[in-house]
Order: C-alpha cells, then structure tokens, then sequence
C-alpha cells in the first residue's frame, strides 16, 4: 500500500516542510500540494525538511480532483465539528478497514490550516477520517495530524530494528532460573531471607523480573549483583 498526503491550499512553509520531514520518517515518497499558498523555497521549509526534500518528491496541482486522480481510496480529514458522527472514522478504524483489500495508492486529504476543507471537498471521500481529540478543542495542527494518521496507517509496514548481539536476546528459562536461585541463595545467606520461606518473596521478584521479560545481559547483571553482595558479605564475616 502507497499512501500519498495530499494538502490542500496549505498556507505555511514551516508546516509543508516539516510534513515532507515526517513522509520521509514513515518512507512516504510522495505528498502532492492543491494551491499551495505558502513559499517552497523559503527557509522556512527548507529548515523544517531537515534534508528531507531529497528523499520526498512534493508535486503541486491546482485541484483537490487531479490530485486523487490516480488514487484507488481516498480518505478525507475533518475534526469532525457539525459532522454526523456515525460517518467518521478514526485512524486505526481506517487501517483496518484498508488492510484486507491492500489498495494500491491512498490519498489522504488534509485541509487548509485556517479554513479546513470546503463541503463538495469533503464529498470527494471514500471514508471520512478524524482523529479523536478533545471536542471543546479538537483541531490540531497540520502536522501532528498526518503524523499521527500515517503512524496509524503504516505501523504493519515496519520492522522495528533488533540487536544482532546475543547477550541483548531474551534470556531462556534455565538462564532466568539459574539468577533467581543463586539471588535466593544470596539473600538467604546474607539474612534477608528466612530459610523457612524464602519463596514468599522471591516469587515476588520472580514475577517482577518476568514481567519485564529481561534479556540474557540483564538476567547476567542480576547474577552479577548477587556475587558482588555474596563477597561483601563474606568480607564482612
């Protein structure tokens, strides 16, 4: 699935370039601009792309209908004031609906900083699309709302990056126990514990350390920790 921004007559520079600035964090390639009102060879969108015009092509026509010509959905943007609720969608409701038919190309429609989206733009919509927001305040800025609408979106595109290095694996199981018995022993040792029931509390710890799923260089440290404590106790002695 491509997804195209497409912005229609957007009056500020910064806000287009830091738009370019998030397409390019999300691998968008492309945004299109209807009208665009503001300057693209100011600084001030030449600041906010951080270099992100190399990688985002930006592509102006002069109506909202030629830039979705080519677009398989297309899902406009409102903050949902005056609008019959049962018609808006958010995000997330968007991404699960586009999931299963995989459409080629989605275009997705924001309005004008200051004025929004005219009515017969609005009908142009396969789906109708607002972000859940406070209703005494629901609009946000241009650029927080194709951030937050291409993270819904795209998030099944990406792989988050993973370590190559196997000590930052999840530790196994004989790993996660071999800690958690040699820190009992420790601290049964030292007194922390009563012999009787030390499992009253090292369950405890058992629990929290497993809910944090610790890697194998954590569950080492750990480990390490309880050796350091053993020796100072033994110094003590």
């Amino acid at each position: 699935m491509i997804v195209r921004p497409v912005l229609v007559r957007p009056r500020h520079d910064g806000n287009v370039g830091a738009v370019v600035r998030v397409a390019a964090n999300f691998g968008v390639p492309e945004i299109t601009l209807v009208a665009p009102e503001c300057d693209l060879e100011g600084s001030a969108f030449r600041r906010m792309t951080m270099g992100a015009e190399a990688r985002v092509a930006v592509r102006t026509v002069d109506s909202l209908a030629e830039a979705v010509a080519d677009a398989e959905v297309v899902v406009v943007t409102t903050s949902g004031r005056d609008r019959d609720p049962r018609h808006l969608l958010t995000p997330d409701e968007v991404a699960e609906r586009l999931r299963p038919s995989r459409p080629g190309l989605v275009a997705l429609v924001f309005g004008s900083e200051r004025a929004g989206l005219r009515q017969e733009e609005l009908r142009r919509s396969h789906m109708l699309m607002t972000i859940p927001a406070n209703p005494d305040f629901p609009t946000l800025n241009l650029v927080q709302a194709v951030a937050i609408t291409l993270a819904a979106l795209l998030r099944q595109e990406f792989v988050p990056p993973r370590s190559t290095d196997p000590l930052d694996a999840p530790a196994t199981d004989a790993e996660f126990d071999a800690a958690l018995v040699h820190l009992e022993r420790v601290l049964i040792e030292t007194r922390f514990l009563e012999k009787t029931n030390p499992a009253r509390v090292t369950s405890q710890i058992r629990n929290l350390l497993g809910r944090a799923v610790p890697s194998r260089r954590e569950m080492a440290i750990v480990r390490g920790l309880a050796a350091h404590y053993e020796w100072l106790f033994s110094r003590h002695r």
